[in-house]
């Protein structure tokens, strides 16, 4: 059997990140990390090299765009995987030429969820 995906999940509100997390387990993903801004997004993911990042937008001290580019510079080869709210369209296109891997529209729906983050893996 194939280990399972990690995964660091960023998004500022806690109840998202507890379901998301919980839907991820019971989908086969390892939740190795989680955060509630970006700049703590970016420390995880230097710290815990994640196979995939879940990354909010809209998160206090450091938006998800700035947290973005940071990660990728740090490693080139981040997948990441932008969560968003209705209406961030041009945000998203932003954060895809950037270098994020693909996005998810919240609320996020798991079945989506799980097929994105595995093509993004594969």
């Amino acid at each position: 059997m194939a280990s399972r995906i990690t995964v660091l999940l960023c998004d500022d509100s806690r109840a998202l990140r507890m379901l998301t997390a919980r839907q991820l387990t019971e989908c086969g993903f390892d939740v190795i990390g989680e955060a509630d801004n970006g700049l703590t997004a970016v420390s995880q993911y230097q710290a815990l090299k994640p196979e995939v990042v879940l990354l909010d937008l809209v998160m206090p001290h450091q938006d998800g765009k700035q947290a973005l580019r940071q990660i990728l510079d740090f490693d080139p080869k981040a997948r990441v995987v932008i969560l968003s709210s209705l209406g961030a369209q041009s945000d998203i296109e932003e954060c895809l030429r950037v270098g994020a891997k693909s996005y998810l529209q919240k609320p996020i729906d798991p079945e989506a969820m799980v097929r994105v983050l595995r093509e993004t893996v594969l």
